[in-house]
């Protein structure tokens, strides 16, 4: 099945993984990832489907209660803090904390969870920001593509962890593009690949599931999605790495975002970096 997930690239079907073991989403989450891509849902009818996956209703009156959010009373209510955290956080970090659940990276300590999750979450607020103008109804849809795009790589941290130590140590403060070519050397294929493979395995829609394959390498013709998830990616990794976005990124120009769109838009992920970074521990009890 692999091969139509990565088969436009013609790379082999490698699967590596120890025991071949593909980690299973939680009851309940495949409908909690469908509601929250409704944007046509309000607060109470997203507190109703978060409530059935009741770990993730946790975290979120966790993190509403939380320094991060200093309410100024408890809150207790589901409904209460998805007002107080605002429908943008809410379906983010829904997203996240559910999709996290199957995962122990911990036999990597290389594998930094700060990191990965704040680029997760700054991944989905950037293709969410370059959506707006141009995909209409699929905004929702590129806001998960984005988030999901490293998923593989928490995935290779928990069946491969010295070779994915391996990799991180070769590409020490490299953008997110080396890190994955030292991952497909080291690990036998990149998180690109992974997250592909966990997306089919997961049955989530082929146009997420080939965003995320795609990230790096675009199939010709390439999707409006595709490119919007790809571009978000490329630029997280430049501002997080302190590089300038002084050129306009060939698949966004082609879909009528020019040079000055992008700027505005790096210019967001660079200012959200610190608070996103915030939410990512807050949410995941990262250091």
């Amino acid at each position: 099945m692999a091969e139509r997930a990565i088969g436009s690239d013609n790379r082999q079907d490698r699967r590596p993984m120890s025991s071949d073991r593909v980690p299973v989403l939680p009851p309940g989450v495949p409908y909690l990832i469908q509601a929250l891509n409704d944007d046509d849902l309000g607060f109470r009818e997203i507190a109703d489907a978060i409530e059935k996956v009741p770990s993730v209703a946790a975290r979120l009156l966790a993190l509403a209660n939380s320094a991060w959010s200093s309410p100024v009373s408890p809150v207790l209510a589901l409904d209460v803090a998805c007002s107080r955290l605002g429908m943008h956080v809410v379906r983010t970090a829904s997203i996240a904390i559910a999709v996290s659940q199957p995962f122990n990276p911990a036999r990597c300590p290389a594998f930094d969870g700060r990191t990965f999750w704040s680029a997760a979450l700054l991944n989905a607020d950037a293709a969410t920001w370059l959506a707006e103008p141009v995909l209409g109804e699929q905004r929702s849809a590129a806001r998960t593509a984005a988030l999901l795009s490293n998923l593989g790589l928490i995935w290779l941290a928990e069946s491969l962890p010295a070779q994915t130590a391996q990799a991180f140590a070769q590409a020490v403060d490299a953008p997110s593009g080396s890190i994955n070519l030292a991952l497909a050397s080291s690990c036998g294929l990149g998180y690109d690949e992974a997250g592909a493979l966990l997306a089919e395995a997961w049955r989530l829609p082929p146009a997420l599931r080939d965003a995320i394959a795609h990230q790096f390498t675009p199939r010709s013709p390439a999707s409006p999605l595709c490119h919007v998830v790809g571009g978000a990616i490329r630029m997280v990794g430049a501002a997080r790495h302190d590089m300038p976005w002084q050129s306009a990124d060939a698949g966004l120009d082609g879909l009528g975002l020019d040079l000055a769109a992008q700027q505005a838009v790096f210019g967001r992920i660079s200012a959200s970096i610190q608070a996103t970074t915030d939410l990512a521990e807050n949410l995941f009890s990262v250091g």
